[in-house]
């Protein structure tokens, strides 16, 4: 970074490689390409870095990012078959949003943490990230980009409780996961809950149901790659 740039240059660098996170994200989801998504990721990652010496909230601007930039590369590299340092690799985007101060990125990577510690069999560590995005959820009701957060951390825990045969109360944890993210208009959620309903409900024998859930999860992530378009 050069002296010379304004706050305000520099904060317009900072939109767009944000903006660049979301277009990767996007495109993704409709080509499935994250061979490139990865790339252009790490482009965005590289430049992050090279902003040195920033002043308190700049940094923080940056760091924000940083860390959603650092969980979408760990999240394609899983997508892509590459589990290894996954924990390491979620630690350390939670960190940098630990840095950031902003609560929102801290509770997706809160989530994406935890997430990575859950696969990697390590519960109780696990446990203690997703309570921290209760906490947050709890502490801001009306913030929609942590509610949605709050609805998939609901989500992986429907996956807990499935994997348990505790179907019952997968349900009702699928239940609220679908009214939080109906409320928000939160397709992709919508269309992850139904996909799992799917799974619960062909454990309890009941394929009818499973296949009004199998429909809606379809109907819900159309409706999600739409939206981008």
């Amino acid at each position: 970074m050069k002296d010379t740039q304004t706050k305000e240059e520099i904060l317009g660098k900072l939109r767009r490689a944000e903006d660049k996170i979301e277009s990767a994200l996007w495109q993704a989801v409709k080509d499935s390409n994250h061979e490139e998504e990865l790339q252009l990721y790490k482009e965005v990652r590289d430049f992050l870095l090279s902003l040195l010496n920033l002043q308190s909230d700049l940094a923080q601007e940056r760091d924000r990012i940083l860390s959603y930039c650092l969980m979408r590369i760990d999240n394609t590299l899983v997508e892509l078959g590459d589990n290894t340092n996954a924990v390491d690799r979620a630690r350390e985007a939670f960190e940098v949003a630990q840095r950031s101060g902003n609560d929102v990125q801290l509770a997706r990577c809160s989530l994406a943490y935890g997430t990575r510690l859950l696969n990697s069999g390590d519960l109780p560590a696990a446990e203690s990230q997703f309570k921290l995005v209760y906490e947050l959820a709890e502490r801001y009701p009306n913030d929609k980009d942590i509610q949605q957060t709050l609805g998939w951390a609901l989500i992986v825990r429907g996956h807990i409780l499935n994997g348990k045969s505790l179907y019952t109360q997968a349900l009702t944890v699928l239940e609220e996961a679908e009214g939080i993210c109906l409320s928000i208009e939160n397709y992709a959620g919508i269309a992850q809950v139904n996909g799992l309903l799917v799974q619960v409900y062909g454990n309890l024998n009941d394929p009818e149901r499973a296949e009004v859930c199998k429909k809606k999860a379809e109907k819900y992530q159309k409706r999600a790659v739409e939206e981008k378009q």
